[in-house]
């Protein structure tokens, strides 16, 4: 505004010395002329001093209002004017370099965050979400970010947030997923322009907890195994050395009901030691929609009639590499599993497809839910609902889609439907 007000001076000041000197006569002429010229010299030092410091600076507030840090300012000839000028032009050197210095800083840190096997969510100042990177997706179970991106966490389409959402910030807690799964979550913050936001970790500790998991009974088992069968060997032959030696048909049938039990004891515990020695997958190419549609009448006949088994694999022929009696034994130990879980009429229905790069199979059930007490110890070495069950099912299961590195999970969901679902890598 000063800018123009001096320029508007400068223009009347010229044209009213232009008026003068063509209006009065030439005598009057001679005595202006001077002081006009004097003037007109004036302003020209005027402007260049002033006016031109003055636009200099006016250009440069212009630039760093529109954010233009590519733009440079052009010394005009004035020494003060260009003092400002190559202040300005440094400090736009140092505002650009520093803004591509933050470009690569947080492109990388999308690119760590992306790539981390740990599941990243952050929340932006008012508690939605603003980041999540696909590891959190794959664990919680949403099927892409933009379901998540700007809802809070109680709005997201995933009972896995509610139970993120009661770990207390600045703590941790272990999460299970499924029956099997376990996650250490994360609740922490972190400041950001003097504010604080909230983000959270989910680190997988499924894989390291079975292992352990599976070493501690391991050993155990082969204990147990080595002690019953040196006692269970003295005390078989001396059985048999009483019922050679015994006349009565009495302490005959007791002897041999004894040996019979210590037979049944070795058995029992061998079968523990079975699975501990379960040998590697033979992985071969085979299609999952063909091979459960070959089982689909021995597992009708398996259940019986009061049990409808239904199969839906649509046209894709599903290729995936397993070792195919071991998937098999897997999918009868969790038919049985369903079968005993429905007290009278029910149905068994067997879903498989494919989510992208990665083959899936869903077996689902209507009988008995279940508890949530009940799926906390799911998966759990020897544990079972059954009042002589041994505890082995879910134990085998468990081992061998481990080895296949598959993903699984068994839960009643919210329609009441009990789901075994497995993904295969």
């Amino acid at each position: 505004m000063k800018t123009k007000i001096l320029f508007t001076l400068l223009a009347a000041c010229i044209l009213a010395t232009g008026a003068l000197v063509f209006l009065l006569p030439p005598a009057a002429t001679r005595w202006i002329c001077l002081p006009a010229a004097i003037a007109l010299v004036d302003m020209l030092l005027l402007m260049q001093n002033v006016i031109g410091p003055s636009l200099v600076a006016q250009r440069g507030i212009e630039l760093i209002s529109a954010q233009d840090l590519n733009t440079r300012l052009v010394k005009v000839g004035e020494r003060d004017a260009d003092k400002i000028v190559t202040l300005f032009n440094s400090l736009i050197d140092k505002l650009r370099n520093q803004r591509i210095q933050n470009q690569e800083q947080n492109g990388f840190l999308r690119l760590l965050i992306e790539a981390s096997p740990m599941g990243v969510m952050i929340l932006d100042f008012e508690g939605r979400v603003k980041l999540i990177n696909r590891s959190m997706l794959r664990i919680t179970g949403i099927a892409h970010d933009d379901e998540a991106l700007g809802c809070g966490m109680q709005a997201l389409p995933t009972d896995f947030a509610s139970k993120m959402a009661r770990v207390p910030l600045g703590t941790n807690a272990i999460i299970r997923s499924g029956g099997v799964n376990r996650y250490r979550c994360y609740h922490l913050s972190f400041v950001q322009t003097g504010f604080q936001r909230q983000f959270y970790l989910l680190e997988d500790l499924t894989d390291e907890v079975m292992k352990a998991e599976r070493e501690a009974y391991g050993k155990l088992i082969r204990v147990i195994l080595h002690e019953v069968n040196n006692t269970m060997g003295g005390v078989k032959a001396v059985l048999g050395m009483l019922h050679d030696s015994a006349d009565d048909g009495e302490v005959r049938e007791v002897i041999e009901s004894c040996d019979d039990r210590c037979a049944m004891l070795c058995s029992f515990i061998r079968s523990y030691a079975d699975l501990v020695k379960l040998p590697e997958p033979d992985k071969r190419q085979v299609s999952l929609s063909s091979e459960l549609s070959a089982m689909v009448p021995f597992i009708q006949q398996m259940v019986g009639s009061r049990i409808s088994v239904s199969l839906d694999t649509g046209t894709d022929p599903l290729q995936v590499s397993i070792d195919l009696s071991m998937i098999q034994q897997v999918v009868v130990n969790i038919v049985k599993n369903a079968a005993e879980s429905i007290a009278g009429a029910g149905h068994i229905g067997i879903t498989a497809g494919r989510d992208r790069h990665r083959v899936w199979m869903d077996i689902a059930n209507d009988g008995e839910p279940i508890s949530e007490e009940v799926a906390q110890k799911l998966f759990s070495p020897f544990f079972t609902t059954k009042r002589e069950g041994r505890g082995l099912g879910l134990a085998l299961i468990s081992e061998i889609l481990n080895r296949h590195k598959a993903r699984f999970s068994l839960a009643t969901d919210a329609d009441g439907i009990t789901r075994f679902r497995i993904v295969f890598p």
